[in-house]
């Protein structure tokens, strides 16, 4: 039965290297794989994107070194050769993987099956985000995460499930608002945060929001309940917006967000193992960042840089609370139900 090759999404009968990898992507791979290549936006920005591969060879060998990586092994060993990869460049590339897997699999739920041979563009496949696109599209989230987090964060792969749970719960909607943020940057530029993903392919604006609850489980209330997120859209556009325009954060930056997000416990209650996992993670992080800046800033100003980037991680978190607040009322609204999924994980 033909699959999608997960580097360029190109359907293939065979898979290759222990993966659903086409032929060319795979030929591609041993060919460059010792290569210095460069990215034709400079950033390896278009790596999320399958199409993009076949115009950015850098970003066509990344995401094959990516997804070999990420799915390298699923049994309960940790290769000593991985865990010495710099974390943050871990993370960027398993986030460029996760986005892979998201981008297919949200679009594969509404019946869209892509011609890799065409132009691509994002915007066509962007849509007003909804109660059940951004509920199933929530289940796609988790699943990503539970496959790519352990790559990043190898000791994941040990711990037992309970505290593999704790932490998705804990994490998954800090990185939906990070996400969505760098994605907005991407999209539209750092003067136009007058939006918001609410899954990998659809988005919330002013202009949609009032009918996102246009299928949630009760109609009775949903007026109401748009009218709330339309108030808690405001309250968090305007101080994340502010903040990115004051801070410009890198791509670097982005990553380096996302993984101390997920070693930062506020409102639960974890494990001896796993507070002292989460230190020592968040200071290697922060070591790398330290060790970037005073190569590139000096010392006083990548100090103060920090700072910064600790101030927006708190800005998010922020922003995360006030999702939490809204989903307990449209869960007494009945726009929720019991199993909404973001309701459900937030559930204490």
């Amino acid at each position: 039965m033909p699959v999608e090759c997960l580097v360029c999404g190109k359907p293939t009968s065979a898979t290759h290297m222990g993966m659903d990898a086409c032929r060319a992507c795979t030929v591609f791979y041993k060919r460059n794989r010792t290569k210095q290549l460069l990215c034709v936006k400079g950033y390896t920005g278009c790596m999320n994107h399958p199409k993009h591969a076949f115009a950015c060879r850098k970003c066509r060998l990344e995401s094959f070194k990516a997804i070999l990586k990420a799915g390298a092994d699923d049994d309960k060993s940790i290769s000593p050769t991985y865990s010495n990869t710099p974390i943050i460049e871990r993370i960027r590339a398993n986030y460029n993987a996760l986005s892979i897997f998201r981008r297919i699999a949200e679009l594969n739920l509404r019946g869209i099956r892509l011609d890799v041979t065409e132009p691509y563009d994002e915007r066509l496949e962007i849509i007003p985000s909804t109660y059940q696109y951004t509920n199933e599209s929530k289940k796609i989230q988790i699943a990503g995460l539970f496959k790519y987090i352990p790559a990043m964060f190898p000791e994941f792969r040990v711990l037992p499930n309970a505290d593999k749970w704790l932490l998705i719960r804990n994490y998954n909607r800090i990185f939906h608002c990070i996400d969505s943020a760098l994605r907005v940057l991407r999209m539209f530029g750092k003067d136009s945060f007058n939006y918001f993903f609410g899954s990998y392919t659809t988005i919330v604006s002013n202009e949609s929001i009032m009918n996102f609850f246009v299928d949630c489980p009760d109609q009775t209330n949903a007026s109401t309940a748009a009218r709330t997120i339309f108030g808690t859209f405001r309250n968090m556009v305007d101080p994340i917006r502010s903040q990115i325009r004051q801070f410009d954060p890198s791509e670097d930056e982005f990553m380096a967000l996302m993984g101390l997000a997920f070693w930062s416990f506020e409102n639960i209650d974890p494990s001896e193992e796993l507070l002292a996992l989460a230190e020592r993670y968040r200071a290697s992080i922060i070591a790398e960042l330290s060790s970037y800046y005073r190569s590139s800033l000096g010392k006083q100003r990548g100090t103060s840089r920090i700072g910064e980037l600790l101030c927006l991680l708190q800005e998010f978190k922020r922003t995360e609370m006030l999702l939490q607040s809204d989903y307990d009322v449209f869960h007494m609204l009945g726009a929720f139900d019991d199993e909404t999924v973001t309701y459900k994980l937030g559930i204490r």
